[in-house]
């Protein structure tokens, strides 16, 4: 039967962040990333099918209910797309029936090169695809429509509708999309984005070179940048910074980012090669610490100039690069910056988002103009009720206990204020990398010891303290210049000074810098939440919580009460509040 609905739904396939979201009748119904559903960290390199049938399931709906797709350049099977070279696509076609005359499965392909091939011959990468053959593969309806939209066009789209600025400045970063597109600068205005400049290549890519100083540093590229934000702090980046400056800094007019390693065939390998010469004999504090200033200062002077140029002062940025919360801080601290926002969900898995907006906007030109409002909050993803919930736990053999809602939220701040580490999981599982209080483990952040011991509990490595969860009406009074970036805060995604007075009241979550990267939790957006911080607030007299992912070392935030409740089977916490129900740890001192 034909939907009455209009169901747009975005996804996408890339290397690490693969994702799905739902509009229905232009509202968003929810947003997830595969890796949440297959429990693969950083899943990618595929079409999202667990996804893609989670976000419609939240509305009710399968996918013979959608109307219209919006996709990415991504990895698609490769029989989605032919080839502009007959020699090529021939080539294609004997490989194809040579796999399957072997019994082996479709070669997933990066439609990058296609999509190069494709614009140099002045086509699109969508007039390539075979739309038939994908919808009916994939278990779509014959008349859904397809379109296919920019990777940072996806990027400024969200940053720029999602800010709740009428006009401001759009700024997209990280490692390369589209044709090896790095950065892209803008205006967002009147529901249009209206491009300002943009780099190109590979080696002057500023999330690349973060990347690749991640993995010469021993961690893992696009997954543990975090941990060289954190090692930075402990660092004097003045001894690297002459040689990093010629891996990474700002063209001469600031309006692009640039290298000494600019050949298009060589420059990625080229860069490597001189950053892991340059660090020879350096301690990974010094590395890490020049890396983040080179980063640092090049986005802001960027930043200055679109600024000096426009006059416009209200920052809106998304894109990988966005997750680096320090960088977000000097953006806010500039004098000439009248608010910031950053889009929560900034890495690839964001762009379903993105790309569904898009293709919204292709069907209803002036929706994104009439629709443009401040982002709410990211809870996007499924919820479970009390009898699923009781099912998982009944399965692990756990004893619990059923509460209201009050004496659930009190007996969890008591046991805060007791030294305990609770594992909290209420309703909607948060879209983005962030936990913020639907799928965290929270505690006091009084215990300055608490971050080795639990970061052992969990097998982390971590650089950075854990982060705090504040009653938003009292973080002016913990936190300086929270009032520029006071809605990005609300999403985790930037820092601020501790003020003096405070340091050595909330240790936990306080780095070595004086810095802090609170999530302001307000009574309208997560009652709950904001509930169990002001209780325990009563309790301590301090009105945050330190809060951390509920997840283990390497695996994504749990989704479901089973992982939750196995966190707590595997002694990763000392008890858990999930829904309706207590659950004390057998190993650990009941609660009451």
């Amino acid at each position: 039967m034909e939907s009455k609905l209009t169901v747009v739904l975005g996804f996408s396939c890339t290397s690490h962040d693969s994702s799905a979201a739902l509009f229905v009748d232009g509202k968003l119904i929810g947003s997830i990333a595969e890796e949440r559903l297959n429990r693969l960290k950083c899943s990618g390199k595929d079409i999202p099918q667990l996804a893609i049938d989670g976000v419609l399931s939240l509305a009710g709906l399968g996918r013979q209910d959608v109307t219209h797709i919006g996709l990415l350049s991504g990895y698609y099977p490769e029989e989605y797309f032919e080839w502009l070279s007959p020699r090529k696509e021939w080539a294609r076609k004997l490989k194809r029936l040579t796999r399957r005359l072997r019994g082996k499965s479709t070669e997933i392909i990066w439609t990058g090169h296609n999509d190069r091939e494709a614009r140099a011959a002045g086509v699109t990468l969508e007039s390539r695809m075979r739309k038939d053959l994908f919808l009916r593969r994939e278990g779509f309806r014959p008349d859904t429509k397809v379109s296919l939209h920019s990777h940072h066009g996806a990027h400024a789209i969200l940053a720029g509708f999602y800010s709740g600025f009428d006009t401001c400045l759009v700024v997209t970063a990280d490692g390369f999309g589209d044709l090896d597109e790095a950065h892209t600068s803008s205006i967002y205005r009147n529901g249009k984005i209206e491009p300002i400049s943009l780099t190109n290549g590979v080696g002057r890519s500023a999330g690349l070179f973060y990347m690749t100083i991640t993995e010469l540093l021993g961690f893992r590229p696009v997954r543990h940048e975090g941990k060289v934000l954190g090692l930075a702090a402990f660092g004097d980046s003045a001894p690297l910074l002459p040689a990093f400056t010629q891996a990474l800094r700002i063209e001469n007019d600031r309006m692009s980012f640039t290298s000494d390693f600019n050949d298009e065939n060589t420059a990625h390998q080229d860069r490597v090669a001189f950053l892991k010469k340059a660090i020879e004999g350096h301690s990974r504090e010094n590395v890490a610490a020049a890396a983040q200033q080179v980063l640092e200062d090049s986005y802001v002077a960027h930043i200055k100039e679109l600024i000096a140029r426009t006059g416009i002062q209200r920052v809106a940025m998304n894109g990988g690069v966005a997750a680096n919360v320090k960088l977000n801080q000097r953006v806010a601290q500039l004098p000439e910056v009248e608010r910031i926002f950053v889009f929560p969900g900034m890495s690839d898995a964001g762009n379903s988002v993105g790309s569904a907006l898009l293709a919204i906007e292709q069907e209803s030109p002036g929706f994104i103009a009439g629709h443009q409002h401040a982002l709410h909050d990211v809870y996007l993803g499924p919820s479970f009720d009390d009898a699923a919930i009781e099912e998982a736990l009944r399965q692990h053999q756990l004893p619990y206990e059923k509460l209201d809602e009050s004496t659930l939220i009190d007996r969890a701040a008591r046991a805060m204020q007791d030294g305990l580490v609770i594992g909290w999981f209420q309703g909607r599982m948060e879209f983005g990398p962030r936990a913020l209080g639907n799928r965290s483990m929270v505690g006091r952040p009084t215990d300055a010891e608490i971050n080795k011991s639990l970061n052992d509990r969990l097998e982390r490595t971590e650089f950075m303290p854990f982060a705090p969860s504040v009653l938003a009406e009292r973080a002016d009074e913990i936190f300086i210049g929270v009032e520029k970036a006071a809605h990005p805060a609300e999403f985790m995604t930037v820092t601020f000074d501790v003020r003096d007075e405070w340091k050595a009241r909330i240790p936990a979550v306080v780095h070595v810098d004086g810095t802090a990267r609170p999530q302001l939790v307000r009574a309208d957006r997560n009652p709950r939440y904001h509930a169990l911080i002001k209780r325990y607030s009563e309790l301590s007299g301090i009105p945050l919580v330190l809060n951390t992912s509920f997840n283990v070392h390497e695996e994504p935030i749990v989704c479901a009460p089973s992982e939750g409740v196995r966190a707590l089977a595997e002694d990763r916490i000392d008890a858990l509040a999930i829904g309706s129900f207590w659950v004390d740890n057998p190993l650990r001192t009941k609660i009451r």
